[in-house]
């Protein structure tokens, strides 16, 4: 099974959730432009999820499955 930490946040930029993780650690910038950074995109396909972990990484704690689970109400969206 697929850890967490190891899932693809979102396609256009092929990161996952670790990566989005390091990038939002070390960066000051707003989270418009920190998405840029982990998306390379300005589309909101993925706009819940790297918002939710934004906010995580911002109030200090990291809910995993709440954003394995938006990930994959995305993905299942995309779907349909």
């Amino acid at each position: 099974m697929e850890k967490l930490e190891d899932k693809v946040i979102c396609e256009c930029g092929e990161k996952t959730v670790a990566q989005a993780v390091e990038i939002f650690k070390h960066t000051d910038l707003p989270y418009k432009k920190a998405k840029k950074l982990v998306t390379g995109c300005n589309q909101t396909c993925c706009r819940r999820p790297l918002m939710a972990l934004f906010n995580m990484i911002e109030f200090g704690e990291i809910d995993y499955e709440e954003i394995a689970f938006l990930i994959d109400a995305k993905n299942d969206r995309l779907k349909d």
